[in-house]
């Protein structure tokens, strides 16, 4: 019995060792180097593209540098010996200045609430058929373009940017059965009045980690 439990204690000993070598934790106040992520997986792994890497003519002592780099149609940068060049629209996100950036249909918006539930709010614009139009009233047929504001949520374990809904929301709080829990138990209104609380509650105690 002894034996058997010796063994035990060593194969989850083994695991939790693993488990701390195979991954490290992201600051929660994103206190790490800037860097440039070309695809979610880059970011899991934490293989950024640095200031360092990057060939601009632009300032590199400027605090925005990254964000003015992607402003432009291309990035080029070094990567060892080679050379690279992507479109700025298909990278998927950027740390600068201890803030996360991330893409959205090819554009980069800053993501206030930082964690394994991220949430951002985005002015984006939505093309319609018969939009209404607070001069005119309801269009009638055509399509127009207006300026919307969005709530968004990102589930940092598939880097997928995708609209605010309550129901999604919740099912990324029930990863966490005894927060979960806690927050069912509110009336259906205290729900929505404090679903950003209970968002940052479950990002307290579930932190980031990037992959080794």
């Amino acid at each position: 019995m002894k034996i058997k439990l010796a063994i035990l204690f060593t194969i989850l000993f083994n695991c939790l060792v693993k488990s701390q070598t195979d991954s490290v934790i992201v600051p929660a106040d994103l206190n790490v180097q800037d860097a440039i992520f070309i695809t979610y997986g880059d970011f899991r792994h934490n293989k950024g593209v640095l200031k360092e890497q990057i060939n601009s003519t632009i300032n590199k002592e400027q605090l925005d540098f990254i964000g003015k780099c992607l402003d432009k149609e291309t990035i080029n940068y070094n990567e060892g010996q080679i050379n690279k060049e992507v479109n700025s629209k298909t990278v998927w996100g950027f740390i600068q200045n201890k803030t996360f950036y991330v893409n959205y249909k090819g554009s980069f918006y800053r993501v206030p609430v930082f964690g394994s539930i991220c949430y951002l709010v985005a002015t984006v614009e939505v093309v319609g058929v018969g939009f209404y139009d607070p001069m005119f009233g309801p269009g009638v047929g055509g399509s127009g373009r207006r300026q919307e504001v969005r709530e968004f949520l990102i589930n940092i374990y598939d880097g997928i940017v995708s609209e605010f809904k309550m129901d999604e929301a919740e099912a990324l709080l029930n990863r966490d059965k005894i927060l979960y829990a806690e927050f069912k138990k509110l009336s259906r209104r205290k729900q929505k009045e404090q679903i950003f609380r209970y968002i940052r509650k479950y990002n307290d105690v579930h932190p980031v980690y990037f992959l080794r």
